[in-house]
């Protein structure tokens, strides 16, 4: 994919499946993100969160250190002025509590890393909502 005028700006992914990381990382920056930061676990993200203002934050729900997810977009909205597009990623949707999917999109795993950078785009651009296959839009 390429750059175009829309940057995406600074991008924190909590990820503790290295591939998958390394996957989203290189197609956000190729979709015109300004950084991406990546954390393996929920206590480097909370570290991460203190002195880094990102636009948007993917969460791995699951992580292997514990399933933090939710609650490190909880926090994120208290530590933001402007809270950051959130993105949940998980295999088990059914699993995030109604109230909490509600505040950002679920990206349901396996998901195509490509369709989440135009979903994302869009989002942050606001374009139409997308409605690709994998993705549960709440918003």
């Amino acid at each position: 994919m390429l750059r175009d005028t829309f940057a995406l700006g600074n991008i924190l992914i909590v990820e503790d499946d290295v591939f998958q990381s390394d996957l989203l990382s290189n197609s956000l920056m190729d979709g015109g993100a300004s950084e991406v930061r990546c954390c393996a676990t929920a206590s480097d993200a909370l570290a991460e969160l203190t002195g880094y203002s990102p636009g948007v934050i993917i969460l791995d729900v699951q992580l292997a250190d514990g399933d933090d997810g939710w609650q490190m977009a909880e926090l994120a909205q208290q530590i933001f002025t402007r809270m950051p597009l959130v993105v949940f990623a998980t295999g088990s949707p059914e699993r995030i509590p109604a109230k909490i999917a509600e505040m950002g999109i679920l990206a349901v795993k396996p998901y195509d890393a490509a369709e989440l950078v135009e979903i994302i785009r869009g989002r942050l651009h606001r374009k139409p909502r997308s409605r690709l296959l994998g993705f549960i839009d709440r918003r």
